[in-house]
């Protein structure tokens, strides 16, 4: 039985929906809270900031994204629509002599096509997409200013207290502070961390002195500019400036960029993701000020395309520091009533592309595991076994995926001893791991969440 098959109108008015507090008002926490809407949930979403806030970087989103929005919520892959634009990948040697020609002559520094049906991905503005996406939201769904600092699951507790730094508090049915309560008359309520990279939810649910609380500093920092499409085809040639998502590969850096929609404009988003032996000086703070030399000089050897690329860049701008899960994967996503989704859960590595598949993934099995309580149970530990059937499913996939991203960063930045710089080897690497993201059955994933939720609430009164 998939998902599809149970419709959100089909909650018994007999039973009490859970009642869901989500920490973090990024596009997967909107996107979970769009989920559980379309399936009759209450929820509150509780955001640090002040206002409604992505970073302007892009994002690209697989097709077996696409199909779990289309299950999260009807109105969901319209909004992606609205504000994307299809892609395919196209890896190019970014550094090698061939390539020191005139970019629209510089056929044969194609390493490889990633083009077959369903291996597109749709490419946008962060910050635009959020702005489509809020506007679906419920009115009074979310709370601002409100920065988890602690919470308590005390089983003997009808709800789970949470603490904001502000010293306000909360149950996680009603959103007191700002006059705004669920009408839900609910039974039990559970937390969902959907915090982000330095998820507080998670440091909370494993403890401060657990290593997998905490995400590592991999080495590797990134770079960002957007460019008017017309200076990057007049620098790449329309083969590579204006039409697909092209990644440029070489000693140390990885270089993707893709024409996105911003406003009503194409634009050029462009990454530098830049390999450093260096550790990261400004501790878990991670945007810094740069200069437009820290990046040239990395560049300065290779092809003039790219060179005339990073010449493009402002001479003040600021990098990010790329943190993942690989040293340290956390052991649960989920302990009681409370539970880590999307990058609080495997924040990820950008080599592979799919660290935003794998938390709108996560969304649509959870909203689909609340949905079961709803439906099916009304038992106090049916909230706990939801969550630990969300992580039973999601783990292993979704931490295959960090490690994967990690080893493809080494191949595709020539770190590799066994790999080199031989493009044939990048092909089939890249081939094998990009398929097992693509290749997913979100209707099986779906029904697996079921199977494992009716597995611990057998018996169960």
């Amino acid at each position: 039985m998939s998902d599809s098959n149970i419709p959100p109108t089909s909650i018994p008015t007999a039973l009490k929906a859970p009642n869901v507090a989500i920490v973090g008002g990024g596009l997967i926490g909107v996107m979970l809270g769009l989920g559980l809407s379309h399936r009759g949930i209450p929820f509150t979403i509780y955001e640090r900031a002040s206002d409604w806030h992505e970073i302007g970087a892009g994002v690209a989103l697989t097709s077996v994204a696409q199909s779990s929005m289309q299950r999260l919520h009807p109105e969901v892959l319209a909004a992606l629509h609205r504000v994307a634009r299809a892609n395919h990948f196209s890896f190019w040697d970014g550094f090698h002599p061939a390539t020191h020609e005139a970019a629209q002559d510089a056929s044969e520094a194609l390493h490889f096509l990633l083009d077959a049906p369903g291996t597109d991905y749709w490419c946008c503005m962060r910050s635009q997409f959020l702005r489509e996406l809020v506007a679906l939201l419920p009115a009074g769904s979310t709370c601002f200013n409100k920065e988890l600092e602690s919470y308590v699951d005390d089983p003997s507790r009808q709800q789970v207290l949470l603490r904001f730094t502000d010293g306000t508090t909360a149950e996680a049915d009603a959103c007191e502070f700002s006059g705004v309560r669920s009408s839900a008359n609910t039974d039990s309520a559970k937390v969902l961390g959907c915090d982000g990279i330095h998820s507080r939810t998670r440091q909370l649910l494993l403890g401060d002195d657990s290593p997998a609380a905490h995400a590592s500093f991999t080495h590797q920092v990134g770079y960002r500019a957007v460019l008017p499409i017309s200076e990057a085809i007049e620098v790449l040639g329309d083969a590579k400036g204006g039409r697909d998502f092209c990644i440029h590969i070489g000693p140390n850096a990885y270089v993707p960029s893709y024409p996105m929609l911003n406003g009503t404009e194409t634009v050029l988003n462009m990454t530098t993701v830049i390999y450093t032996p260096e550790p990261w000086p400004h501790g878990q703070k991670m945007v810094a000020p740069a200069t437009h030399d820290e990046v040239a000089q990395v560049f300065k050897d290779w092809s003039p395309p790219i060179r005339a690329l990073i010449a493009k860049f402002p001479e003040k701008l600021m990098k990010w520091g790329i943190f993942d899960m690989a040293d340290h994967p956390a052991p649960t996503y989920a302990r009681g009533r409370v539970a880590i989704v999307g990058d609080a859960a495997h924040a990820s590595t950008p080599f592979l592309g799919a660290g935003g598949a794998m938390g709108i993934e996560d969304a649509l099995a959870m909203a689909s595991a609340m949905q079961l309580v709803s439906a099916t149970s009304t038992s106090a530990a049916s909230i706990p076994a939801a969550l630990q059937a969300f992580s039973a499913v999601r783990r292993e996939r979704s931490q295959w995926l960090v490690q994967s991203s990690r080893e493809m960063g080494v191949i595709f930045q020539w770190r590799d001893a066994a790999a080199g710089n031989d493009g044939e080897r990048f092909r089939v690497e890249a081939e094998q791991r990009t398929h097992k993201i693509w290749d997913f059955d979100v209707d099986g994933m779906v029904d697996q969440v079921r199977r494992e939720f009716e597995q611990r609430t057998a018996g169960a009164a």
